[in-house]
């Protein structure tokens, strides 16, 4: 017998299958957008308050949390949860719903393809504890009978042998009635996993009127699973994706039934909570979904899902799959699925014919959130704020003290922190303070930091965020203001900062190194340079375990003696200091950026890369950078180099190979700087093979891309 573990897991197995990109899902690619205000959604870039460019997901989930306080184990989705390393980093749903109730232990992980015959160890223990509750109308030896046949019943679905006969076989010497009714019960459910299910529903209904409570009970609720697997024969093609016009419809009206009749005759029943779950999946086969909305509101306000192992955060998960973007503001009553639906509603798209919802429909909405005021309020000020971009509307909106530690409360407070700074307003860092300091709850306090650290980058106040007795913690944050936006005066403090971590001083004293390096402060780089501990060595170029950030020895390099020869880098910096346009020195330099990896034209934000490249101007780090000088690129050293004409044939020859090179071989520049059209990128290569055809690199350069 398939028991609690079998419903859920049949409820949501078909529906993961087929995820729903433009409600909530992203793979596995996702980046997260270090910001705090978000219009638009990636998936992986949630904050701990209601928001419009929040995973749908994460938001509900929000108010289910506020509403019950436990969201149950999160099996559905925590095997998506993102790596961080501090709390600040915007997260996706799987770490959210994770955090919010637990991660499920390993060993109740259930794969996806497991079909019907998943919980067989789950009914084994239900049979025999309706056995033990049943022993006054049964024989001690009927009783040790029927255990011995319910260990029998191992099915194979489809695979292997029928299980029936094997069963049948087990069950001689059952004469009482009960008896009868419990080994004709273990005859219809081998029947059932066996695929037989014609003869499973006579079974099944001849039990369901029968006098023993369990298997009376138990074929009632079966019936309902036996229509459902008939339904399911024509639901899906051969490659599991749902079937067009399948001609399941008179199965489907009956497996409804059948649920409908057992969930009336046992409300409270052992099956109740699972018949209502695989009553969601005969509506979402039937494409019903005003029903199976009506069966997501009524799960959400049920706090104790009887044994269920479907929690809060998996229906949250099952309906995104399930109703996805067909589920709109006009077709919802629950105020909760409607907030959710209204702040997917305010997102802003690419696409001009996609408009956000108007502060009018929203009004029109007031009917359906009696008892929620509060909320409709805040809806009401996120659409002023993220929508019309009118702070000054939002906070006329907003209470002065929501009180409260729940989601929404945070949520009204943010609002109000993010309304002020949006104006610039003078009380805006209190306000984000303060909203920091009442973070209670996952997530919250790292999502906060962020704002006050966007906050001070943005107003002349980086120092604040290294303060002592600053309330920014998070190291990713603290890192990240360091190698986009610190001036060398900042970064050589935190380099030696005695209350700063071991690797925040590493990542200040790598940055000031480089920048010092690639900006031309090359007496500051001879001076810095001795701020790195004796016996420094660089990291493996295959060692991925070491944050590249901390790999300051890499500025001890010795130079290279093979191919362009290059000095020392302290010989390097010494002669740049001395003569800066060198053009052999300048060809060293591009030769040290390129061999360790430094070149400015990837896109990956964790690689070095991205210490000549800025986040966009509305995400941490998106200020102007405070070092001056100009990024480096050895593109822009190459150019200079073809066109200085005293410098040396061979540094010229060499600079042509590389300004070459630099978009080989897949016709992208990697080396960054403006970009060169293929015309010129041909004209460089014939310069090369005409002016210096004797040039190892003239004769190792074959194409031009």
């Amino acid at each position: 017998m398939m028991h609690r573990l079998l419903i859920s897991a049949a409820a949501l197995t078909a529906a993961f299958a087929f995820s729903s990109p433009a409600s909530a899902s992203t793979d596995s690619t996702c980046y997260p957008d270090w910001k705090v205000v978000h219009t638009s959604m990636d998936g992986c870039s949630g904050m701990a308050f209601l928001s419009p460019g929040n995973d749908t997901r994460i938001n509900l989930l929000m108010l289910l949390a506020d509403r019950h306080g436990d969201v149950g184990i999160s099996r559905a989705t925590s095997y998506d949860a993102m790596d961080r390393r501090g709390d600040a980093q915007p997260f996706n749903y799987g770490l959210f719903s994770s955090a919010l109730g637990q991660a499920p232990p390993e060993d109740e992980y259930r794969g996806f393809s497991d079909g019907r015959c998943i919980s067989n160890e789950s009914g084994q223990n239900a049979f025999e504890a309706a056995l033990v509750a049943a022993k006054q109308k049964l024989p001690a030896n009927e009783v040790a009978r029927l255990v011995i046949a319910r260990k029998a019943l191992q099915p194979g679905c489809g695979d292997g042998e029928p299980t029936r006969p094997v069963v049948e076989a087990e069950l001689t010497g059952i004469s009482s009635q009960a008896g009868k009714d419990f080994a004709g019960y273990l005859v219809a459910a081998a029947s059932f996993y066996d695929g037989d299910f014609a003869g499973a529903r006579q079974a099944f209904q001849s039990l369901s009127t029968g006098k023993t409570a369990w298997p009376k009970e138990a074929a009632l609720y079966m019936l309902g699973r036996v229509e459902l697997n008939l339904a399911m024969e024509s639901a899906f093609d051969d490659y599991g994706s749902p079937a067009e016009n399948p001609d399941n419809s008179s199965e489907l009206n009956a497996a409804e039934l059948a649920f409908k009749n057992y969930i009336k005759a046992y409300p409270q029943g052992s099956y109740a909570v699972s018949a209502s779950g695989l009553l969601r999946k005969v509506y979402w086969l039937a494409k019903a979904d005003d029903k199976l909305l009506a069966e997501y509101v009524a799960a959400f306000k049920r706090k104790n899902l009887n044994g269920s192992n479907v929690s809060l955060a998996d229906l949250v998960q099952e309906m995104d799959v399930k109703l996805g973007d067909r589920l709109q503001p006009s077709k919802v009553s629950d105020p909760y699925i409607l907030a959710m639906a209204n702040l997917r509603a305010m997102r802003s798209y690419d696409d001009p014919d996609s408009k956000p919802i108007t502060r009018a429909q929203i009004e029109a909405q007031r009917a359906r959130f009696a008892g929620q005021e509060t909320l409709y309020n805040y809806l009401l000020a996120a659409h002023a704020f993220y929508v019309s971009k009118d702070p000054d509307a939002a906070l006329n909106m907003l209470p002065a003290d929501p009180g409260g530690n729940g989601y929404l409360s945070y949520s009204l407070r943010a609002l109000t922190a993010l309304a002020l700074d949006a104006k610039n307003d003078p009380k805006a860092r209190a306000s984000l303070l303060s909203v920091l300091e009442s973070s209670k709850r996952p997530f919250q306090r790292g999502s906060m930091e962020l704002a006050l650290a966007m906050h001070d980058e943005r107003n002349n106040g980086l120092e604040r965020v290294f303060a002592a007795d600053s309330a920014v913690k998070d190291p990713e944050i603290r890192e990240m203001l360091l190698r986009y936006t610190a001036g060398p005066k900042l970064l050589r403090a935190q380099a030696v900062a005695t209350t700063a971590s071991k690797q925040e001083r590493q990542v200040a004293l790598y940055t000031l190194l480089y920048k010092n390096l690639t900006r031309g402060a090359y007496k500051d780089f001879l001076r810095d340079q001795a701020l790195i501990p004796p016996g420094t060595k660089p990291m493996p170029k295959d060692d991925y375990s070491t944050p590249i950030y901390t790999n300051i020895g890499i500025f001890k390099w010795a130079g290279v003696q093979e191919g362009f020869a290059c000095p020392s880098l302290a010989t390097l910096a010494t002669a740049l200091g001395g003569a800066p346009k060198d053009a052999p020195s300048l060809m060293c330099l591009a030769e040290f950026a390129r061999t360790n990896g430094f070149d400015s034209g990837a896109s990956w934000p964790d690689l070095p890369q991205s210490l000549d490249m800025q986040p966009e101007k509305d995400e941490l780090g998106g200020t102007a950078s405070m070092f001056p000088g100009k990024r480096f690129s050895r593109l822009e050293i190459y150019k200079g180099v073809i066109a200085d004409p005293a410098a040396p044939a061979s540094s010229k020859a060499y600079a042509l190979y590389r300004a070459v090179y630099c978009y080989g071989p897949s016709g992208y520049n990697s080396c960054g700087g403006t970009e060169v059209p293929k015309e010129q990128r041909r004209a460089w290569y014939n310069q090369l093979k005409k002016t210096y055809p004797a040039s190892p690199w003239a004769v190792k350069l074959k194409y031009y891309w």
